[in-house]
């Protein structure tokens, strides 16, 4: 599908009102409303960017002026790879579904954080996660109760789709 495609459909507003001037944003203007409500941007890189790619983003990024509010998540660890090498000190989040052994090397070999979905954590997970230095962001937590316990464990961030 096209963004032309997607940018057409009207979008519904929290009350469950559909509002003719919501829309899918463009990338710039994501970053606009970002900017405007002093939010962070979470922007994944889906599927595999080639470095040009993502050098345009960076760039398109930099010229709103808001590279210090986003924050970037890819499951392809290569993404962030070559983000890294275009800008060694953004933030990067590796997303991943489970934890394994590999993990914590590549995150640490790649100067990267941790997006995981939240089952997958443990306290003793979020403990040698913390203890190496790395920030953790879990998704998707919708019940308040998961997310006291995650904020017990010490994660950083939580990506949820109604809490606030």
């Amino acid at each position: 599908v096209t963004f032309a495609t997607n940018r057409a459909v009207r979008l519904f507003d929290k009350d469950g009102r559909r509002r003719g001037d919501l829309c899918l944003p463009s990338l710039d203007e994501y970053v606009r409303i970002c900017k405007k409500y002093g939010k962070v941007g979470v922007l994944e890189l889906k599927n595999r960017f080639t470095i040009d790619d993502i050098r345009r983003i960076v760039d398109l990024i930099e010229e709103e002026g808001y590279l210090p509010g986003i924050i970037f998540i890819a499951f392809d660890v290569n993404n962030l790879i070559d983000l890294r090498a275009i800008l060694p000190e953004q933030p990067a989040q590796l997303l991943v579904s489970f934890y394994n052994d590999d993990v914590l090397p590549t995150l640490k070999k790649y100067h990267l954080d941790l997006d995981i979905h939240y089952k997958a954590l443990t306290p003793e997970i979020v403990r040698d996660l913390k203890a190496a230095g790395i920030t953790i962001n879990c998704w998707t937590v919708d019940t308040a109760e998961e997310a006291r316990d995650l904020i017990e464990w010490g994660v950083d961030q939580i990506t949820s789709n109604i809490l606030e």
